[in-house]
């Protein structure tokens, strides 16, 4: 292809996302932290582990939907690395709150796991309740070397 054929490509990109911004069709997510994970296998964490594989699920009553993934924040610490989860807004008519489907995301870490807890930055909120179901048992711990 060349320059100007590149450059027409661009144009109509930069064209369309305006369009639908314009027509409300492009929104901006929240990148507030919205979800809880646990570890699929946590056997399979290691302190060389850069991934982990996570099952995530929306906080808020969603009717059983969590949504998509739009975001993970991660704090590395010297003694815990502490992750939250973001997942879409949801939209529409009010939810009901049966418990929200588990979806799977692998994180790549930027470094390894070394040995630090990882824990679930949403159970660090002072207004998140401590639950004996493992929502936010035992503080959002997820892992322990």
């Amino acid at each position: 292809m060349s320059l100007s054929g590149r450059r027409i490509d661009v144009l109509a990109a930069g064209l369309l996302l305006a369009t639908l911004a314009a027509t409300g069709c492009v929104q901006k997510t929240s990148d507030a932290v919205n979800a809880q994970w646990s570890l699929m296998d946590s056997s399979a964490v290691t302190s060389k582990s850069t991934s982990l594989d996570l099952g995530v699920m929306r906080i808020a009553c969603g009717s059983g939907v969590t949504g998509g993934i739009t975001g993970a924040q991660v704090d590395y610490g010297e003694e815990n690395i502490t992750i939250g989860m973001v997942v879409e807004p949801l939209t529409g008519a009010p939810q009901t709150c049966q418990s929200n489907e588990t979806v799977p995301y692998t994180l790549e870490l930027e470094e390894p796991v070394g040995q630090r807890t990882l824990i679930d930055a949403s159970c660090a909120a002072a207004d998140t309740p401590l639950d004996e179901t493992g929502g936010c048992g035992q503080e959002g711990i997820r892992w322990a070397p």
